[in-house]
């Protein structure tokens, strides 16, 4: 009966369906200097040393702020990635990462904690950046299709999928209420990753990037739930 609705939606013209699996960098996950990506949402959080739980809306803006091309790498300077509000109370100052595309087709995340040390390397042109990208840092892997899984050796032998990044089935996606694009209806792949105290998913729409992004703690409440609400492309 799913495929018989989406086969129907498709006729109707409500769907933007790629043809084919996503696979070109700039289709899915656009990155160029000055591309900016706002969500809405809510952060759940625990009062340390209590059982409060508290719960904030909140607006959170993603911009990239410059590109660099080094060894067939291009790297995003990329700031307030949604994962910043994670165990927040829904106020954190927007910090800067890097989002690394391989020529491979993946997308690797170095966090605030690294962003400088991996600056100051991608600055130094006698240093071949070797190793500065690890398999715990890869996000998201191209081309994206239903069940596909990536991450680092350790889990992929798991048969559970958990501690990987696993592509769900996609799904569609309602652009209606999202400023600086056409309403319409799009496919989103789902990619999720589970682990013992927590999951993590976002949707990706290709061509606008992340649309919908969870984060989810199993034992102390600690959620984030944004959804993309404006997006603005770069030059």
């Amino acid at each position: 009966m799913r495929h018989i609705a989406l086969v129907a939606m498709l006729i109707l013209g409500n769907i933007n369906w790629p043809v084919r699996a996503a696979g070109s960098a700039n289709e899915v996950f656009p990155l160029s200097q000055g591309t900016s990506w706002t969500y809405s949402g809510l952060v759940r959080w625990t009062l340390g040393g209590s059982n409060k739980v508290f719960e904030t809306k909140v607006t959170w803006k993603t911009e990239v702020l410059r590109v660099i091309s080094r060894n067939g790498l291009s790297v995003a300077v990329i700031r307030g990635f949604p994962n910043e509000l994670d165990w927040s109370d829904g106020h954190p100052s927007p910090e800067d990462s890097l989002i690394v595309r391989s020529s491979q087709g993946g997308f690797y995340l170095i966090g605030p904690e690294a962003t400088e040390t991996a600056l100051h390397r991608l600055n130094d042109p006698t240093d071949f950046l070797k190793d500065l990208l690890s398999d715990d840092q890869l996000f998201l892997e191209l081309p994206l299709k239903e069940s596909r899984k990536f991450c680092d050796p350790e889990g992929m032998a798991r048969p559970d999928g958990m501690y990987c990044w696993v592509v769900n089935a996609p799904k569609s996606f309602s652009l209606a209420h999202v400023m600086g694009v056409a309403p319409r209806r799009a496919m989103a792949y789902e990619l999720e990753y589970r682990t013992s105290p927590d999951t993590i998913d976002f949707a990706l729409v290709p061509g606008i990037g992340i649309v919908s992004y969870e984060y989810h703690h199993h034992g102390t409440v600690a959620d984030t739930e944004l959804r993309l609400v404006e997006f603005r492309a770069g030059r």
